[in-house]
């Protein structure tokens, strides 16, 4: 089964953009997607992102709408990945076996006033990090690397410092991970009140992440 990606051509950087949005490559079958868009398979990335700033992506979640909530906060979204095979016909990144990178990737930030690099998987084979950072960049990910989920780029490579930080996966499968971390457990108590606490705090951190700027 051979992937190739629908989007990122018709949707590459704008210039415009500060945040960036960076995944591997969407699930295989897009035209049973809800919006023929990144994320659009099951809109969980937009659900997020509508909860956390319900004034700026109103529900129901539309195409039109998720294109102008990411003008208007200067966000663009893109992934690693140009055409893959799959093993199995899932959408998990142990599953792809990467055919073609998206090495446009580092001449479109460069032209761009991106500045953070939000990663939705992190330091695992063909997660959106590792193909980001190691295989597209040629860095070296470090211990320090993988302790704070985060590095700042050397100004050399886009000719500004640029920011990297890995994001909690937005998808459902990824609350259960999740509730065990760190992090959920650092800050449980807060949401200890409400009926879905994991998926609230990922919110939050959504929302936290997202006005870093």
């Amino acid at each position: 089964m051979t992937t190739k990606h629908q989007y990122l051509d018709k949707y590459p950087i704008s210039p415009d953009s500060e945040i960036l949005i960076v995944g591997t490559i969407h699930p295989h079958n897009h035209h049973d997607f809800v919006i023929p868009f990144f994320y659009g398979n099951k809109l969980s990335l937009w659900t997020i992102l509508s909860d956390a700033f319900p004034d700026d992506l109103k529900k129901p979640i539309s195409l039109e709408g998720v294109l102008s909530f990411l003008k208007r906060r200067k966000i663009s979204v893109s992934d690693t990945i140009r055409e893959c095979q799959r093993k199995n016909p899932t959408a998990l990144d142990k599953d792809l076996i990467p055919v073609q990178l998206n090495e446009q990737l580092i001449d479109q930030i460069r032209n761009s006033n991106i500045n953070l690099i939000l990663l939705t998987s992190g330091f695992q084979k063909n997660n959106a990090f590792r193909l980001f950072y190691a295989d597209i960049l040629g860095q070296r990910i470090t211990p320090e690397i993988r302790k704070t989920k985060e590095v700042t780029l050397h100004q050399s490579i886009f000719g500004r410092e640029v920011r990297l930080n890995i994001l909690y996966s937005p998808s459902g499968s990824s609350n259960v991970p999740l509730s065990t971390s760190n992090i959920y457990l650092e800050n449980k108590d807060r949401f200890k009140d409400s009926p879905h606490p994991v998926y609230d705090f990922k919110v939050e951190y959504y929302r936290e992440r997202f006005s870093s700027i």
